[in-house]
């Protein structure tokens, strides 16, 4: 994932203030009147995830969102916006489809701490 741009500068570009330049970092969402700190970024694995309205993804994600376009429109964004060259646009597993909308916790079993999802519509 070190193609990707970094979330901090996409974020930071959609208003967000974020003080630190890695590991986790908690801050008030740049898309919905946030009063609170209802977002999270993590700047070392590119992710961030808003508690309140949803928006989540990783860089590309996030610009291909906001913009309306998919992830090789994010990817010229980025470009021409942020001056972050991608060098190969990712496939469709990061385009968006197939995350998962919200994680819940297991409890209890051996599958504490995985991700269950169900397949099928």
């Amino acid at each position: 994932m070190n193609d990707l741009p970094s979330i901090k500068a996409v974020l930071e570009h959609y208003g967000a203030s974020i003080r630190r330049d890695h590991g986790q970092a908690n801050l008030k969402c740049p898309f919905h009147g946030d009063s609170h700190q209802s977002g999270t970024a993590n700047l070392d694995d590119n992710l961030f995830v808003c508690f309140a309205c949803g928006v989540q993804g990783n860089s590309l994600q996030i610009i291909a969102q906001q913009e309306g376009c998919d992830i090789r429109g994010a990817a010229k964004f980025a470009e021409g916006t942020l001056g972050h060259s991608v060098q190969k646009v990712p496939g469709k597993h990061l385009s968006g489809r197939g995350l998962p909308s919200k994680q819940g916790y297991n409890s209890g079993g051996s599958t504490v701490g995985t991700i269950r999802r169900s397949r099928g519509a």
